[in-house]
């Protein structure tokens, strides 16, 4: 039986979000169950029993975090030597990894943390000077300023470049010092390792804990509707809008056989593409209750526009995912682009390429039961076999011992580990 690590994580955010649950509550929760970890989560309420938990940890998770203050927090951790206390028990100060499940040097203007993340212009991606303003075209081609530096304030705090670039350096100073890191998607990984300088970078993919959701049979109003999804913030806005034309061909043409659903972030340009009557609208959910909302959606075929751009490379595919586990699986039209290059175009799920072929496949999808059916079967069975706890959460596990026992043998060579 493998030995369990004692896991301390960070928890601190104000508002605990889906990331949160896929990087730090999920496979805190499975690490116990499957008896590989004692886990503590730090949520701020008592910071010195905090530390001493984490001082004392095998392990400890540094959940996107950044500043000085976590900085001079691991420098000093990589201080510590290996020593022996009063009971003579050697002990080995933590393995620090850092996780993080997003591209924040990518963040895009659209998204409500470019107030204290954003670094970058749109589409060019190239990096801002202080002074420097940024403007958008809305749907009537009309010039707005999104954001002016040491002016506009989004959520509660005001947007400075300068501070914005320097916190973007100590956050890859500190990835850098950290024993290692884990993230969800290749693409990620290789930003870690070939940008930022952590070579010690794992892939531990975002998963679906079947026990998490709740699964029911719900009736539909209208049975001969099919229900058509997009989920979404307003950072989702440059995926989303570049399709309208699309959206309207195909609220047109299959106006009597679709429902559209939207969960999420409600744009304004929607009213003028799809009518009123065939368009059926949720706002967000709090998190906790999302697993238990996505299922009741009762949805056919689940959309996942995602424009090519570099933050957008190193998102997961879990809409996918989680469009996929349901006692009706859902057939996925995706963007190919690389978080769901995983699908397997045809098989698993469509993939479009253009506007055009948008409405071609999401066509096929709307006329074609049977492909329906043999994607969204095939998928689920995917997503099953590669996307749960049980196959992620040891090859995690044996990431975090493989790390520890290096950092074991580096503090003290005389240490002689057995290889599991």
């Amino acid at each position: 039986m493998s030995e369990p690590l004692y896991i301390w994580a960070t928890n601190r955010a104000r508002n605990p979000n889906a990331c949160q649950y896929y990087r730090l509550d999920l496979p805190m929760m499975n690490f116990h169950k499957m008896g590989l970890g004692i886990c503590y989560q730090d949520d701020g309420s008592n910071d010195d029993e905090a530390l001493r938990a984490m001082l004392t940890s095998d392990v400890a998770i540094l959940y996107s975090v950044g500043g000085e203050g976590a900085l001079h927090q691991v420098n000093t951790i990589r201080d510590i030597k290996a020593n022996k206390t009063a009971d003579d028990i050697l002990r080995i100060p933590p393995l620090v990894l850092y996780d993080v499940d997003d591209n924040t040097d990518f963040v895009h203007p659209m998204n409500f943390t470019f107030s204290y993340l954003g670094i970058r212009s749109y589409p060019d991606a190239k990096l801002l000077e202080p002074g420097n303003t940024l403007e958008w075209e809305d749907a009537d081609h009309e010039r707005r300023v999104l954001w002016e530096d040491k002016v506009t304030t989004g959520n509660g705090l005001q947007f400075d470049i300068a501070r914005n670039l320097h916190q973007m350096k100590v956050r890859h100073e500190l990835i850098q010092r950290c024993h290692g890191a884990t993230v969800s998607t290749p693409a990620l990984a290789s930003y870690f390792k070939e940008v930022i300088g952590q070579p010690n970078t794992y892939v531990f993919p975002n998963s679906v804990d079947l026990s998490h959701y709740e699964f029911y049979d719900v009736a539909r109003k209208d049975p001969s509707k099919i229900r058509i999804l997009w989920q979404g913030s307003m950072s989702h806005y440059v995926d989303w809008y570049p399709l309208r034309e699309a959206v309207r061909e195909i609220s047109q043409k299959y106006k009597n056989q679709i429902t559209w659903v939207i969960f999420g972030e409600w744009f304004d340009w929607v009213h003028d593409m799809i009518p009123d009557e065939i368009v059926e609208f949720h706002p967000w959910t709090h998190y906790q209750a999302y697993k238990l909302k996505r299922g009741l959606l009762n949805i056919d075929i689940n959309l996942c526009p995602l424009a090519n751009n570099a933050f957008n490379r190193c998102k997961s595919a879990i809409k996918w995912y989680e469009g996929s586990i349901w006692n009706q699986p859902e057939a996925t039209l995706a963007a190919n682009t690389e978080p769901y290059f995983e699908i397997k175009d045809g098989k698993t799920g469509l993939l479009f390429n253009s506007p055009e072929e948008f409405v071609q496949k999401l066509g096929q999808l709307i006329e074609n039961k049977d492909l329906r059916t043999k994607i969204s079967q095939n998928a689920k069975k995917w997503v099953l076999e590669n996307r749960t706890p049980e196959k992620t959460i040891p090859a995690l596990y044996d990431f975090y011992t493989e790390l520890k026992d290096r950092q074991k043998s580096e503090l003290n060579p005389r240490i002689v580990l057995a290889r599991r």
